[in-house]
């Protein structure tokens, strides 16, 4: 797969029960070679996500999974925690198939989603010393909101507010995306 594959193909589906084995994978996968070198060894969880509880956010959360070749090679989910506010949560892409724009195509596809259900703003928890996910997140829109300290620095908290102007803005930029690669 070619970089930027994943803004022409759109392989993004809604993940449903018999996908639990592959997320979990892709999830655990990709948090171990993420995280184990920032998150001291004492704290860092491994697996990060036990069955019992992917099945438990497969409950509370929708989630969505991109797929390359019949094999789960990302997944992210949107919870809806109240009427004007979603929260993204597991955005993980197996590390073979980072900076293909996947994580971007999934992120924006959440976004699509939560305007669809009438959310007005997004918000999302990351490592704050995991600087290539801020400047990801950041690069998408989302701004830093707040911080929480952990014992190997802090997590941040990031929001961005969903509005018509930006799904107008995003669907000119599919738009003429698609036109230059003509």
């Amino acid at each position: 797969m070619e970089r930027g594959e994943a803004k022409r193909n759109n392989m993004i589906e809604k993940a449903c029960l018999n996908d639990a084995e592959e997320i979990l994978s892709v999830i655990n996968t990709s948090n171990r070679e993420a995280y184990k070198n920032i998150i001291p060894k004492e704290h860092f969880r491994e697996p990060v996500l036990s069955l019992e509880d992917l099945l438990e956010n497969l409950e509370r959360m929708t989630f969505y999974i991109y797929k390359s070749e019949g094999r789960i090679v990302g997944v992210a989910a949107l919870q809806i925690e109240s009427e004007e506010t979603g929260r993204i949560h597991w955005v993980y892409i197996l590390p073979e198939h980072q900076r293909r724009g996947i994580g971007t195509a999934l992120v924006t596809h959440l976004e699509r989603k939560g305007r669809e259900m009438g959310l007005r703003r997004l918000r999302l928890l990351t490592i704050g010393k995991a600087h290539w996910a801020v400047n990801f997140y950041k690069k998408l829109g989302y701004n830093l909101a707040d911080k929480i300290e952990r014992p190997w620095g802090f997590d941040v908290f990031m929001k961005k507010r969903l509005d018509r102007d930006t799904l107008r803005r995003e669907s000119s930029w599919t738009l003429n995306s698609a036109k230059s690669k003509r």
